[in-house]
């Protein structure tokens, strides 16, 4: 008898059952599934916070000889300041002065908005700003491109950092994706819907066949009553 209650207790799982009703709920699916799609695309355009990219590309040149060609010394030198510059590109001297150009309070403040990059195997230094105003995003790389510059002139007395991509205002937001928003509202509402008509089927402990009462109740059927239509 115990084992019976166990057996009966026991949650199991019909595939081809559960195949059958996913494939009658289909139209409900797939109704959440695009209806969910449609919220997140939505969502992308008029809820999330866009977001503007403005990038410049700073070179630092290397020497030329007295014969016109480049000094490869120099190159070699320029390779291993560029972690250095880059340090000098981050830090509170440059921010501070930026910050107080743009109107932030604090040189934190620009720093969270920067991205340096440096190109494997090149002299050059990538600085980009990312912000909710694209004309800030425009100012604070120009603006930190051109004190570090000065401040590398006045300071270090060195004159080998030439500017090759100049800051532009970007009207263009890079973020939110709207394809992304969309293919994750599209995702969460498959999972929803499917998710849905699954808990449901494992939960309903109705007895639709002969073979489900059979086994919920451990002993066998002796009639059936057709259903009438």
């Amino acid at each position: 008898m115990i084992e019976n209650q166990t057996l009966n207790n026991e949650v199991e799982i019909d595939l081809g059952e559960l195949l059958k009703i996913l494939k009658k709920n289909i139209f409900m699916i797939i109704t959440v599934t695009f209806l969910c799609a449609i919220i997140g695309l939505l969502s992308s355009v008029f809820f999330v916070e866009k977001k503007y990219n403005s990038e410049a590309t700073i070179y630092i040149t290397p020497k030329v000889t007295e014969q016109g060609t480049i000094d490869y010394n120099s190159i070699q030198t320029n390779s291993k300041m560029v972690n250095n510059y880059m340090e000098i590109l981050k830090g509170e001297t440059i921010l501070a002065k930026v910050a107080k150009q743009v109107g932030l309070e604090s040189y934190e403040e620009v720093q969270d908005t920067l991205t340096i990059t440096n190109p494997e195997n090149t002299e050059l230094i990538s600085v980009s700003a990312e912000t909710t105003d694209p004309e800030l995003s425009q100012q604070i790389v120009s603006l930190t491109v051109s004190t570090f510059t000065e401040d590398m002139m006045d300071i270090l007395n060195l004159n080998n950092v030439t500017t090759i991509n100049e800051a532009k205002v970007n009207p263009d937001p890079v973020s939110p994706s709207k394809s992304k928003f969309t293919i994750l509202g599209f995702g969460i509402g498959l999972v929803i819907s499917c998710g849905y008509v699954c808990i449901t089927y494992l939960f309903d402990k109705r007895l639709r066949t002969r073979d489900e009462a059979e086994n919920f109740l451990g002993i066998p059927v002796l009639a059936t009553v057709p259903l009438k239509k």
